[in-house]
């Protein structure tokens, strides 16, 4: 607790996703300060933005992480050491969104601080909270899980794994890349390319960006190599700088190449 002649409070400001001014923020950057100074007669602010709310309780190591913050683990310390009374944000997933919660309401308790949530009131220290966060970071981990398996399996068929590039698209099933509106475009450009011209009037020329055309020069193997059908990966390839290829060989890419069972 801060000393008997001031009060003081924590405003902690976070969202998961989108923009670092999007209207989520901007509420949570009125209102959560607002109900701050409510509360207290002064208050410090930590300001996130767009930032995981998740920990090493349901990520990796190597993965953004709120526990690996250094503004969240010093503002923890500060809490736990009594120098607020109030600990407040929107809600309390924008202090954690799996069981590292419990550093918060650990550190709270050592500080002899409450919780305050712009979106209502929370009974932290209830066994339902304290279930419901531990089944929310067991749920997190297993979705995780299997989207890691599911990207390992498409990678493995050579499926494609992100948004088309200019000049491809998705089949109907979503995996594999087909030719698009622009393809011929791109034939083009890669052939200019293999022929020496420059990027600048290269992109003048097909209409093209020229990240576009550095992106295709760059990484034609992996694209090919996820095309539906043979015809379109060998003209890509046919067509491309021969410093862009490192292994293909015309005769050797089937006509199943890129996802079709041989």
């Amino acid at each position: 607790m801060s000393d008997a002649t001031t009060s003081k409070a924590l405003a902690v400001i976070r969202r998961s996703q989108g923009d670092e001014d999007g209207a989520s923020l901007r509420l949570q950057r009125e209102q959560v300060p607002s109900l701050a100074s409510d509360l207290a007669d002064e208050y410090d602010v930590v300001d996130l933005g767009v930032h995981t709310g998740f920990s090493i309780l349901s990520r990796d190591k190597d993965d953004p992480r709120i526990d690996d913050n250094d503004e969240i683990l010093n503002a923890i310390d500060r809490v736990r050491a009594g120098e607020y009374d109030h600990v407040v944000a929107w809600d309390d997933s924008r202090l954690a969104r799996d069981d590292f919660f419990a550093e918060w309401r650990r550190a709270a308790a050592s500080g002899s601080a409450e919780f305050a949530f712009v979106a209502g009131d929370v009974d932290v220290d209830s066994m339902e909270h304290g279930v419901r966060r531990t089944v929310e970071t067991a749920i997190k981990r297993e979705e995780i899980k299997k989207a890691r398996e599911a990207v390992n399996d498409r990678e493995q068929r050579a499926m494609w794994n992100s948004r088309p590039p200019v000049g491809l698209e998705f089949d109907d099933a979503r995996e594999y890349l087909v030719a698009s509106k622009q393809f011929d475009t791109v034939v083009d450009a890669l052939a200019m390319r293999a022929d020496g011209v420059s990027y600048r009037s290269i992109a003048d020329e097909t209409g093209l960006s020229r990240g576009a055309i550095e992106r295709w020069v760059n990484h034609v193997e992996d694209r090919a190599q996820s095309c539906r059908d043979g015809g379109t990966a060998r003209t890509l390839l046919d067509a491309a700088p021969d410093d862009a290829i490192d292994d293909y060989e015309g005769d050797n890419l089937s006509a199943t190449s890129g996802g079709e069972a041989a």
